[in-house]
């Protein structure tokens, strides 16, 4: 984009998401307006409490902002006892020296299948009966009074659609410039491509078409500043590295400019673009730095195998992935699942501490990583960071060097799945504080639901007879 824009999300609310029947959560940017900060939150609870769909959804925003399709599987991110899922991303938007508040809402239904529907689903010849069925987004300027307009929204039902306010929609429907056609044709494919209707790629031409410069320029710093630096380091995507399959590398230009996600093989080489080549070899050097302080003598590179011609014709470089402790080199797959984890981390948390509009969202980040040393790193990329990062996180070492803004809980009720704990002074330990809670409650909301260890026990007994026998 042409002017200097700042994006970050403030806050993110859930509606029958997996087992989040209502929840909302906030970023501490959200009182503070602040766009240069680092801004850290952890996501603290159960199991299958609520935490895992909120990384989800973050997978979600992000595939919708850059145009791509619904993954396979999506159906199960809906409530069971619901056909639909809402999603709304409050976003703070700094640009030409002013504030602005974006909210993107929109939700994914399920179709009901009739049987020969649901035999193709079950033979893979179709996907998931999913589609994005509204989207919209709201905005206003943070002034005093203001109050927030429809910038765009858009609805699907069945083959009916519909586009709002008035002034966007007879725009999008006016026979100049061919935009009628374009309309109906980026809203078919986006139903059967299961992608937004919104920030598909071949549909910014008419936005910008019929859109004010102000509400278009708005669009674009979601799709093209916020979405660019959005990575989401899933269980789903630890678990390859667990397995040796492959570890996903976040990388960014010195410019930051160019940013990007690799999944480097553990197991066998990998061909590349020398633009590519070129920029992981200065990622690796950056994350080598960092690495070799934290786990002294070890540092991670990615070894030049040769020239190779690309599927296009071009030069290419085929590259593996090698650890060098006390000068002996060795093959990535020889380092415990703890180091391929922190590799895949720090690549992703050095472009959060040095870029302000970086959003990372890491699940379980406490996986495979020594306590102390996680606590360290937490606080370091709160104090000194300049982008964003979502965590969850069973380890409660980190509750004793976040602060409570930092902090989110989850509760045993899916009404209101997402809290922030009482009673918390500048003098508090929170982590005692949320063992408190554990036991006594959160002045009303529980915090975690009970279970009793005798009847833990007894289950144990059950199970032993019943296996014996």
């Amino acid at each position: 984009m042409d002017m200097a824009v700042n994006v970050r999300v403030s806050s993110v609310e859930l509606q029958n998401c997996k087992n989040v029947v209502q929840g909302k959560l906030y970023f501490p940017c959200s009182k503070s307006h602040s766009l240069k900060r680092a801004d850290v939150l952890g996501v603290y609870g159960q199991n299958g409490s609520g935490k895992t769909a909120i990384v989800s959804a973050f997978q979600v925003v992000r595939t919708l902002l850059n145009g791509g399709p619904l993954e396979s599987g999506i159906d199960r991110l809906i409530y069971q006892r619901s056909d639909t899922a809402r999603f709304l991303f409050t976003f703070l938007i700094g640009m030409a020296n002013k504030h602005y508040e974006v909210v993107y809402d929109f939700s994914l239904t399920k179709r009901d299948l009739d049987a020969d529907d649901a035999v193709n689903l079950a033979n893979d010849r179709q996907r998931d009966p999913v589609t994005v069925t509204h989207e919209e987004i709201r905005y206003k300027q943070l002034v005093k009074g203001a109050r927030y307009r429809t910038l765009i929204a858009f609805t699907q039902a069945g083959r009916e659609t519909k586009a709002a306010p008035n002034t966007v929609a007879s725009k999008m429907r006016s026979r100049k410039d061919d935009r009628f056609v374009s309309y109906k044709v980026s809203a078919v494919l986006a139903q059967q491509q299961h992608t937004s209707f919104i920030f598909r790629k071949d549909n910014f031409g008419l936005l910008e078409q019929t859109l004010d410069e102000l509400p278009y320029q708005l669009v674009r710093a979601l799709k093209q500043v916020f979405a660019a630096r959005l990575f989401v380091l899933s269980n789903h995507d630890s678990g390859r590295s667990l397995a040796d399959v492959s570890i996903p590398i976040h990388y960014s230009s010195p410019n930051q400019e160019d940013y990007g996600v690799i999944e480097l093989p553990i197991n066998h080489p990998k061909k590349v673009d020398r633009k590519t080549y070129a920029l992981l070899t200065q990622m690796f050097q950056a994350i080598s730095k960092i690495l070799k302080e934290i786990v002294p003598g070890l540092t991670v590179e990615v070894r030049n195998l040769g020239d190779q011609i690309m599927e296009g014709g071009g030069r290419g470089v085929r590259i593996e992935l090698a650890a060098r402790r006390e000068g002996r080199l060795l093959p990535i797959s020889c380092e415990s699942d703890g180091i391929k984890k922190l590799v895949a981390v720090l690549s992703s948390l050095i472009v959060m501490y040095n870029d302000p509009n970086a959003c990372i969202v890491i699940d379980e980040l406490d996986a495979g990583i020594y306590e102390f040393l996680l606590g360290e790193l937490v606080k370091i990329l709160k104090d000194s960071g300049k982008g964003q990062l979502l965590f969850t996180s069973h380890n409660l070492r980190l509750l004793e060097v976040l602060e409570k803004e930092n902090l989110v809980f989850t509760s045993a009720n899916p009404q209101n799945r997402y809290i922030v704990l009482k009673g918390i002074r500048d003098s508090s330990n929170i982590r005692d504080v949320y063992l408190r809670a554990i036991q006594l409650g959160n002045d009303g909301d529980e915090v975690y639901q009970p279970t009793d260890r005798y009847e833990i026990m007894e289950a144990f007994d059950e199970a032993g007879e019943q296996n014996n026998a």
